[in-house]
C-alpha cells in the first residue's frame, strides 16, 4: 500500500542500455507494473542489437534518447540525472538494464527517503531469488542497525538506487574521472562528506540478474584493482599520501594474487592521473561542483 508521502513524489527511473535486448521487457516492464507510478527515461548507448527500437516500439511512454556513441554507465546516467533536475523531479531511480523492480519496491523506498538519506537501495537479489552474491558479500556485512526501516551502509552498488533531489543537487552527478566502475562508490563517498547517508531498506527487494555475465580475469582486475584504487585515491576522507602508500602495497598483493604484471601497468596509469585525482578531490569539497 502506497502512503501519501510516497504517492505525491515525482520519480524518474533512468535506465542506460547497451545491447540489452534480452532484458528490455523485464526491466522496463517492471517500471510499468510498479504500484507507485514513475516516469521512465532510457538512454541507449548505440546498441547494435535493436535495443533502442524495441524500447520505442514496446514502451512508447519512455523518454528515449539514442546516443550516437557509447557513453558508458556514468556519462549515460549523468544525461538522465541532468534531465531529472531540469524537469523538477523529486527523486531519481537508477535501474540497471539487467535488473528489475518488484511491484512494491519503489513505494517502499520512496516512503523511507527522508531526512539525511541521500540514496536508498532495496535488498538486491539474483533472478533465482537468492541474495545477489556481491550484495551479500560487500554490502550486508557493513550494514548498521535498523533506523526507522533503514539500515545505513557505506556503499551499495548502483543497480538499484533511489536518490533524493536534495542530495543530487548538492553531491552532483557521477565524477567524470570514472568511466566504468567505481563511480557509484565515489558518489557514496562524496555524499557522506556532504552530510548525507546511504542506506538499504530490508522491507524492499528487487532483482539484479548477473546470470548472463561472464567475467574474465582482465575485467576483474580492472574493476577490483584499477577502479577500486582510483576510488580510494579520490576519497578526501582518506589521507592522500596514505592512500598512495596503500596503493603501492595493494599493487604488489594483487600482482601476486592474479599472477600478472597488469596491476603494475594500472599503477602507472594511476600515477599519470595525479592531477585529475587531485582535482576530483578538490571539487568534492565544493557543493554543486559536479553538476
Amino acid at each position: 500500500m502506497i502512503r501519501i508521502f510516497a504517492a505525491v513524489m515525482r520519480i524518474l527511473v533512468i535506465v542506460v542500455t547497451y545491447n540489452g535486448l534480452a532484458f528490455v521487457d523485464r526491466c522496463l516492464g517492471s517500471v510499468r507494473s510498479s504500484t507507485l507510478p514513475a516516469d521512465l527515461y532510457v538512454l541507449d548507448n548505440a546498441s547494435s542489437d535493436g535495443t533502442a527500437d524495441a524500447v520505442a516500439e514496446r514502451f512508447p511512454e519512455a523518454f528515449l534518447v539514442r546516443s550516437p556513441e557509447n557513453l558508458g554507465f556514468a556519462r549515460g546516467n549523468n544525461e538522465g540525472l541532468r534531465y531529472a533536475l531540469e524537469k523538477g523531479y523529486d527523486a531519481v531511480y537508477l535501474l540497471n538494464q539487467d535488473a528489475w523492480l518488484e511491484p512494491e519496491t519503489l513505494g517502499c523506498l520512496a516512503e523511507a527517503l527522508r531526512g539525511d538519506w541521500a540514496l536508498l537501495s532495496p535488498i538486491q537479489k539474483s533472478a533465482s531469488g537468492a541474495l545477489d552474491p556481491r550484495f551479500e558479500k560487500s554490502v550486508l556485512p557493513k550494514a548498521g542497525p535498523l533506523e526507522n526501516g533503514v539500515q545505513p551502509v557505506p556503499q551499495v552498488m548502483a543497480a538499484h538506487w533511489l536518490i533524493s533531489r536534495e542530495a543530487l543537487e548538492k553531491v552532483g552527478l557521477f565524477a567524470p574521472i570514472f568511466p566504468l566502475y567505481g563511480e557509484d562508490d565515489n558518489w557514496c563517498d562524496r555524499a557522506r562528506f556532504h552530510g548525507f547517508r546511504c542506506g538499504i531498506v530490508p522491507a524492499a527487494s528487487a532483482v539484479h540478474d548477473r546470470a548472463l555475465r561472464v567475467e574474465a580475469l582482465g575485467k576483474r582486475m580492472h574493476r577490483d584493482y584499477y577502479m577500486g584504487s582510483l576510488r580510494r585515491l579520490c576519497d578526501i576522507s582518506r589521507c592522500y599520501a596514505g592512500r598512495w602508500a596503500f596503493t603501492l602495497l595493494f599493487t604488489l598483493v594483487k600482482a601476486v594474487k592474479y599472477g600478472s604484471f597488469q596491476p603494475f601497468v594500472y599503477l602507472g596509469r594511476l600515477f599519470g592521473m595525479r592531477v585529475e585525482i587531485r582535482r576530483t578531490r578538490a571539487l568534492t569539497r565544493q557543493p554543486h561542483a559536479f553538476l
